[in-house]
C-alpha cells in the first residue's frame, strides 16, 4: 500500500499533537488525578473529551497540510 506524503505528514503531525496533549493533560481533558473526563455537561464533566478533541485536530492538519501543498480540488 502506498501511502501520498500528504497523509504521511499529516499522521506524524497527529501523533506528535495528540501526544503532546496527553502528556500535558490539560484540565479541560483530564481531572485532578490525570484521569479522562467523560463526555458531558456536569461540573465533572467536559464538552471537549480526547477522542473529539484529536478527530477535528486530525481533520483540521490534514486541510492545512492540503492547502500547504495546493493538492486540493
Amino acid at each position: 500500500m502506498k501511502f501520498d506524503n500528504n497523509i504521511k505528514l499529516s499522521l506524524i503531525l497527529y501523533v506528535i499533537i495528540c501526544f503532546a496533549i496527553y502528556y500535558i493533560r490539560p484540565p479541560f481533558i483530564f481531572d485532578d488525578k490525570g484521569d479522562f473526563k467523560q463526555f458531558g455537561l456536569t461540573r465533572d464533566k467536559t464538552i471537549y473529551p480526547f477522542w473529539l478533541v484529536c478527530l477535528i485536530i486530525g481533520i483540521i492538519i490534514y486541510l492545512l497540510v492540503i492547502i500547504r501543498n495546493n493538492d486540493f480540488i
